[in-house]
C-alpha cells in the first residue's frame, strides 16, 4: 500500500482502497466517485484522507452501499 503524506495526514488513492476493501480497481474508482465519499480531486487523481476513509468505512460497515 502506498500512502501519500501531506502535513500530518496520510492520504489514500483508489489502488489503496482496492487492497483495503478487497475489490477491483474499477469498483474502487466507482466508490470514490460517489457524492458522499470524502475525497479531494486534483486533476484526474482522487485522494482520501485515511482518517476520513476509516470514518466512512465504519459508517457503512454491515450496511448495503448502492453504487450508481
Amino acid at each position: 500500500m502506498i500512502e501519500h503524506k501531506w502535513g500530518e495526514e496520510k492520504w489514500l488513492q483508489a489502488k489503496d482502497l482496492k487492497e483495503i476493501i478487497g475489490c477491483g480497481i474499477n469498483r474502487a474508482y466507482e466508490i470514490m466517485r460517489q457524492p458522499d465519499f470524502p475525497k479531494i480531486t486534483i486533476g484526474r487523481s482522487m485522494y482520501v484522507p485515511k482518517s476520513e476513509f476509516e470514518r466512512w468505512y465504519k459508517n457503512y460497515l454491515y450496511k448495503e452501499y448502492d453504487i450508481y
